[in-house]
């Protein structure tokens, strides 16, 4: 009797967990909902408000080119705002460095990025006094001032005429430098407390980095360790403050390959055949007039300069015939089988890059059926959905960056502008106060499959046509039985925009 009371209290007490536990995971979860609603509203609004479209192309273009293209996630400031935002900018992949010894970009130890900025915004951003830095690159506009100074050459050797400075960026995650080969043991040590991922800037006309200047270093109690901290833990994520777009990743190397890069060697023949080609026509095109050394100056000017229906009259000592005088040489008739040389390495390289003659609306027989225009078309996009696919996992990576950005860093007082006082309010609440690692990781961050693409107005009329011949008769026969007549008003209203038309006058009513 004992027993089954204590297996009857244990079972409601298992229950009570159960139940608690329950409400927990309900709370929970409608929190998470509410704080991605939050955070989906401010992701959606900065792409149009900073233009993420303009730079996401950039960056395609050069990772077609040049194989990556990047994009950085960092903090921008409005002028006059008085505000911070963060938003997801190009810059070119020649400005990143890569460590050399990594065969993947999650294995790298350390990236660098190169920036190019004015003196003074330098010394503005790092707090530096005025005149503390001397530049290392000249701006196109002092070398257009230089242009008119007759010191010019002398202010180039000296360094005077340079407006602009040259650092780097360094975001490490192997420490500040200690663990380099070589580095002496006490210096080794003193610079192990600053852990595994930091953060230095330097230039060639410092002897400390640009972060950490002497009234940094030499101040007791200063933030130093703040001060060499990434500005965006982005590390979290195993990630770096870059999205690579990416078409070709190479195995055991960090830098992918370029879309033209198997088609190169055709591409440079082309290059060389049409030039060698224009050059055989500028040279065969020309005409060669052959005169007896005995024909008259008279004779000569009338065949070089005369008007039509000139008169020229012969000697009999030149000859009975006009042929015997003057005649046109003729250079040998060009080799036409150089022409199937170029269509056969065009046809090459068009199968390397996949540039078909269907990706330019082109094709060479008429289709015989449907079923093989629906192939060839199938077979067509396989690579091209293949690419978007790429580029859309890449805004993937930069909506997560952006999400862990902006709850690192920006207040209530940032989201006002765009979220009015409720929302920010609300985002104090559920994201400023929040733990960093449940934005990151209980949120789902990703971009809907095909919605980097405009949608295709033909293939949406054709296919809700499709959908009206079969389901208009139901939804009509269901909405007169029932008097429910949205189903039926759905259809005609999705039918109508699909043709431009205006569904008012198309719906039915009660």
């Amino acid at each position: 009797m004992i027993a089954a009371q204590m297996q009857q209290q244990a079972v409601m007490m298992a229950e009570a967990m159960y139940s608690n536990a329950q409400q927990q995971t309900f709370s929970i979860r409608e929190i998470d909902k509410a704080r991605a609603e939050i955070l989906s509203f401010y992701l959606n609004y900065t792409p149009n408000a900073l233009d993420l479209k303009t730079e996401a192309r950039a960056a395609i273009d050069e990772a077609l080119i040049k194989g990556m293209g990047c994009l950085w996630t960092e903090l921008y400031q409005p002028e006059g705002l008085g505000i911070t935002m963060v938003g997801t900018f190009y810059d070119t992949v020649d400005n990143l460095l890569i460590d050399p010894d990594a065969e993947t970009l999650r294995d790298a130890q350390w990236v660098a990025r190169r920036c190019i900025h004015p003196i003074w915004q330098v010394e503005k951003e790092y707090q530096l006094p005025p005149n503390t830095l001397r530049g290392n690159m000249e701006s196109l506009n002092r070398y257009a001032e230089n242009m008119s100074d007759d010191d010019a050459d002398y202010n180039r050797k000296t360094g005077h005429s340079n407006d602009l400075l040259v650092y780097w960026k360094i975001f490490s995650k192997m420490g500040i430098g200690g663990r380099l080969a070589g580095v002496p043991k006490p210096l080794r040590d003193s610079l192990e407390v600053f852990g595994n991922f930091c953060y230095i800037v330097i230039c060639d006309e410092l002897p400390y980095p640009l972060n950490l200047p002497p009234q940094t270093t030499e101040t007791p109690g200063a933030p130093i360790e703040q001060a060499i901290q990434w500005p965006t833990p982005f590390w979290a994520d195993g990630t770096w403050p870059f999205t690579p777009i990416a078409f070709h990743w190479v195995p055991r190397s960090p830098w992918p390959m370029g879309h033209l890069k198997p088609a190169m060697g055709e591409l440079k023949f082309l290059d060389w055949v049409y030039s060698f080609i224009a050059s055989k026509i500028r040279i065969s095109c020309r005409d060669f007039l052959a005169v007896q050394k005995s024909a008259s100056a008279e004779l000569k000017e009338l065949i070089l300069s005369g008007k039509d229906y000139t008169l020229i009259e012969i000697e009999k000592q030149h000859g009975n015939t006009i042929g015997d005088v003057v005649q046109f040489l003729q250079h040998p008739q060009f080799n036409g089988s150089i022409w199937d040389v170029v269509q056969a390495v065009e046809r090459n390289f068009a199968q390397r890059t996949g540039l078909s003659e269907l990706m330019y609306g082109q094709t060479s027989h008429q289709y015989r059926s449907a079923a093989e225009a629906e192939t060839k078309r199938s077979q067509l996009n396989i690579r091209p959905d293949d690419m978007a696919s790429l580029v859309e996992e890449s805004m993937t990576e930069v909506a997560r960056k952006e999400a862990l950005a902006a709850r690192w860093h920006l207040k209530s007082s940032d989201v006002i502008p765009v979220m009015g006082p409720i929302g920010a309010q609300l985002w104090q609440q559920l994201v400023e106060s929040s733990d960093p690692a449940e934005v990151l990781y209980q949120l789902e961050y990703r971009i809907e499959a095909g919605s980097a693409r405009k949608p295709n107005k033909d293939r949406d009329a054709a296919n809700i046509q499709q959908a009206m011949q079969i389901l208009f008769q139901p939804f009509y026969n269901y909405g007169m039985q029932t008097g429910d007549l949205g189903p039926v008003n759905k259809l005609i209203y999705d039918w109508s925009r699909s043709i431009d038309m205006e569904p008012e006058g198309y719906q039915l009513s009660a």
